[in-house]
């Protein structure tokens, strides 16, 4: 198998094939319906080639084309599972003794919502994260117009 990451690769991938049926370029052309022009130029690795274009000549030569996923490392996998949809709907109206949002009465602020959703998760066992207020550390502060 070849990974393709270049539109070369792909070219050269072509080309290999169309060689080992014993066509020339002209065949592969009036077999896919393209000039033989443009077969040169997919060959060549030119990157401007339509997709559409392309899968009709990977077919016509037999190529299968597919996409192996990587597996997530084992850091994604260890990651806890939030349902951001639950949190959001079990925050929409404030339980008794929790602050309302200034201004909405009856309703939190997202800020609080993402608040109360970070307290919610599990401990990582790394240092906590930066609330909602604050600013990452990389993020210069900027500021305000007027200020």
């Amino acid at each position: 198998m070849t990974a393709l990451k270049t539109p070369a690769d792909l070219g050269h991938v072509i080309r290999n094939r169309r060689k080992a049926l014993g066509w020339d370029q002209a065949r592969l052309a009036y077999e896919t319906g393209v000039s033989r022009q443009w077969v040169i130029d997919i060959e060549k690795g030119k990157p401007r080639a339509e997709l559409q274009l392309v899968l009709r000549v990977m077919n016509v030569l037999g190529v299968p084309l597919t996409a192996a996923l990587p597996a997530p490392s084992s850091a994604v996998a260890d990651l806890p599972r939030v349902d951001i949809n639950a949190i959001v709907e079990r925050h929409r109206l404030p339980q008794q003794g929790h602050p309302r949002a200034p201004g909405k009465p009856g309703t939190l602020s997202y800020a609080e919502i993402l608040e109360q959703a970070r307290r919610e998760l599990p401990p990582s066992g790394t240092t906590t994260p930066p609330s909602v207020h604050e600013l990452h550390a990389d993020y210069p502060a900027t500021p305000k117009k007027g200020a």
